[in-house]
């Protein structure tokens, strides 16, 4: 089963990027990855956004 998060749901309004993980834990990391390099997140402040958002986020997620 595969897990995706489109950017755009996560709450840019721009963004059409979608991360995929298997396991939750690996779809937050790739978003973290795509964070910092797309939107320049320091890793610090991704993860204040996540545990700020998570149950957004977790809402947000697809699963195939």
């Amino acid at each position: 089963m595969t897990i995706s998060l489109n950017c755009k749901d996560a709450g840019d309004p721009v963004c059409t990027h979608t991360m995929y993980g298997e396991t939750e834990e690996e779809l937050i990391e790739n978003a973290k990855k795509h964070g910092i390099e797309a939107h320049g997140y320091t890793e610090e402040s991704f993860n204040e956004e996540i545990a700020k958002n998570l149950e957004h986020f977790r809402k947000a997620m697809k699963t195939t």
